[in-house]
């Protein structure tokens, strides 16, 4: 059995509409940390943090493997806490205030790789598409 996590965004100043509750399927061990660095191929570099409670405080940051669908792809997700997370980069002000990010392969840390490991393969065979005849 598929173990789900329940995540909510409160609207606030970080992300003024919130995110209405999710139940997030968790298909791999969850990585946690007080920031995620991402390091894109052009040598730029945004720091995640996780963020939380109405006067806005950094919390961890957790990125696990999910999916969508029980056929659909799987997503590498990072999220933070009831306030989503805080996405920088240097140079820019203010962070950026996001409910939750999805990260493409190439941009997963090895340190976070290696705790969340490759993306599941699908356990659900997709249905047959529909025959109109």
């Amino acid at each position: 059995m598929v173990p789900y996590l329940e995540y909510e965004v409160k609207p606030g100043d970080n992300v003024p509409r919130g995110l209405s509750r999710l139940r997030l399927a968790v298909l791999s061990p969850v990585w946690r940390g007080a920031a995620l660095h991402l390091k894109y191929p052009d040598g730029e570099v945004h720091t995640l943090m996780g963020w939380s409670g109405p006067e806005g405080e950094s919390c961890e940051v957790r990125v696990f493997w999910t999916r969508h669908l029980l056929a659909g792809p799987a997503v590498c997700l990072a999220i933070g806490g009831d306030a989503g997370l805080r996405l920088s980069q240097a140079g820019s002000q203010p962070p950026e205030g996001l409910p939750f990010l999805a990260l493409a392969q190439s941009l997963i840390p090895p340190e976070v790789l290696a705790v969340i490991g490759p993306p599941p393969q699908t356990t659900e065979k997709e249905p047959a598409p529909l025959l109109l005849l």
